[in-house]
Parts: structure tokens; sequence; C-alpha cells
């Protein structure tokens, strides 16, 4: 199923969230709400969406208007995995101008990952709706889709470590074709500077 681009950007723009996920992704209602204790101060989860039991939740602002920081959103995100395995945290300003979508990755033998995509009101949002394209599901694929499906779609969508390690794999091919056509510095240490430096 194709999003439907202006009524998407839309639905961004005015942060509704549950027609978001209900009208353009195919997800299901969900109207679970959580609330969590992260350094003395509660946190409350508006869920707002589920398919095969992962759900999108909202965190919305801090009593001064502003989204928490990077480190206390990890741990509002940790204390919400304790309850709820699979999600999204979708953070919010009061002033409705910024959204922080927020997907963790656990992988057997390493540690937990978190991936976070800015989206501001000024923007088009088209880098925010590739990745919401992964993450819709079509009335025809309502009865085969599983967890599996979903949480796979969401690491496709969300999952930042594939595109990082194709671009430092490229960085060192082009890395080292520098090193070898660098001319008038002999001293391989000097070299090494050189390239590490420009």
């Amino acid at each position: 199923m194709l999003l439907n681009i202006q009524r998407t950007r839309q639905y961004l723009k005015d942060f509704d969230f549950r027609l978001l996920f209900r009208e353009d992704l195919g997800w299901d209602s969900h109207t679970e709400n959580r609330e969590v204790l992260v350094d003395n101060k509660y946190f409350a989860l508006q869920a707002i969406a589920q398919k095969r039991g992962m759900v999108a939740f909202v965190c919305h602002s801090l009593s001064d208007g502003t989204i928490p920081n990077y480190n206390v959103r990890r741990k509002i995100e940790r204390q919400l995995a304790k309850a709820v395995h699979e999600h999204f945290i979708i953070y919010t300003d009061t002033d409705k101008t910024t959204q922080i979508w927020q997907w963790a990755k656990g992988s057997i033998g390493k540690p937990i990952s978190c991936s976070e995509h800015i989206y501001h009101v000024s923007q088009p949002g088209d880098s925010l709706m590739q990745k919401l394209q992964n993450i819709t599901f079509s009335f025809e694929e309502e009865e085969s889709i599983t967890i599996f499906d979903v949480t796979s779609r969401a690491r496709t969508a969300f999952d930042i470590e594939p595109i990082t390690r194709k671009f430092f794999d490229r960085f060192n091919i082009e890395h080292k074709h520098f090193y070898q056509v660098i001319e008038g510095i002999n001293d391989d240490t000097h070299r090494h500077w050189y390239i590490n430096s420009a």
C-alpha cells in the first residue's frame, strides 16, 4: 500500500498520529497508557496504535514545553521496554514544531541501540515519510502479518546501522586510495598525519 503523500504530510504537520497510523499506515487502534518514572519525574506515554503487538506511543513535552534530552529519552525507552518490548515513541513539544521518532533495536548478544528521526514542521518530511512507507500495511496483508513482519519492517525503516556501515566501508576505501595517491610526502608518519587531518 502506498502512502497518500499529501494526507500523510498534513497528519505529520498537525501532529495527528492516531489518524496517521490508522488511516494511512494501516495500524490498529490501541488506547493503553503508560507512565514511567525517570529521574524523579513521571512521563505519560499515550498509545495511539498497534500492529501485532508493536505499539506506537506519544510522549508529550515536559512542563516547560520542551522535548526531553537524549539521555532522558533513552531512560524513558528502557523503562517502557520492561512492559512493552516492541514499540515506537514519538516525542513532541508543546508548540507542535518538533517530533522525535524513536525506535530501539535489540539483538541477541548486543546492547540495545536506539535510532531517532527528528522532524520539524517546517520540513517537507520526505525522509520520515520514506521510513513510514516501510511500516505501512495494506488490507490485503492483514491476515498474514506477524509481529516478526512488523519488527522486520521497522528495522528496515529505522535501523541506521547498515547505512552507517556502508558509509564507513566506502570511507575506508577512499582513505586508502587517498594515501596511495599523495605526492610530495614520503615519510609514512607525515603522510598518515596529513590524510587524517585533511
